[in-house]
């Protein structure tokens, strides 16, 4: 409200809105865009650390999806591994080599990217996998000291770890369908699984 017409005095004349009038007018705005931010932040963070704002419901296996306060990446798919190493720290403490009590393993190497508020692990164990035959598939572990495993970790926000999601499954399980990811496994959060179509 820089200039103003003044009723009653006839067309064309204007007057200035005093410097005063402008300075409220100006803390007013600012006031309101405040508030809009800090309801916004709110909204965000609301149900704890899970953001479910623009959260993927479905993906194809080569594209990057949002879960929780994660963006996940699938970057490779390994059948028939019999043997899941283990660092030298691990070694040390007498462990060794993991191997599949089902037949194999079915490995699902991944990036997750945190996007939300605060530290969050992107956690190995709560995701599921559906075969071609409609079996469905827990996540194995968590394999403590294992090689390449960087979920299950703090992550601050807007840094990337590489980890993995392991099945422990029978050696006829040739073909994945499906793998649903979830980053928050806690009961009653507002995140359900992203389903990860193969195939």
């Amino acid at each position: 409200m820089g200039r103003g017409t003044v009723a009653g005095s006839g067309e064309g004349k204007v007057r200035q809105d005093p410097p005063s009038a402008r300075g409220l007018v100006n803390g007013r705005s600012v006031a309101v865009v405040v508030a809009v931010l800090v309801t916004v932040l709110a909204l965000a963070r609301c149900g704890g650390d899970v953001v479910a704002l623009g959260r993927t419901d479905v993906a194809n296996s080569d594209q990057t999806f949002r879960n929780g306060s994660f963006l996940i990446t699938v970057t490779g798919l390994a059948y028939g591994v019999q043997e899941i190493d283990v660092d030298a720290a691990a070694k040390s403490r007498g462990a060794s080599v993991y191997k599949p009590k089902n037949g194999q393993f079915i490995v699902f190497y991944a990036d997750a990217t945190r996007v939300g508020f605060g530290r969050a692990s992107m956690p190995s164990t709560s995701s599921t996998l559906s075969d071609a035959a409609g079996r469905k598939y827990t996540a194995a572990g968590p394999y403590v000291g294992a090689l390449g495993q960087g979920f299950d970790e703090n992550q601050m926000p807007g840094t990337t770890h590489s980890g993995w999601f392991v099945f422990d499954v029978p050696e006829s399980v040739t073909m994945p369908k499906t793998l649903n990811v979830q980053s928050d496994p806690h009961p009653g959060t507002t995140n359900p699984p992203t389903l990860v179509r193969f195939g």
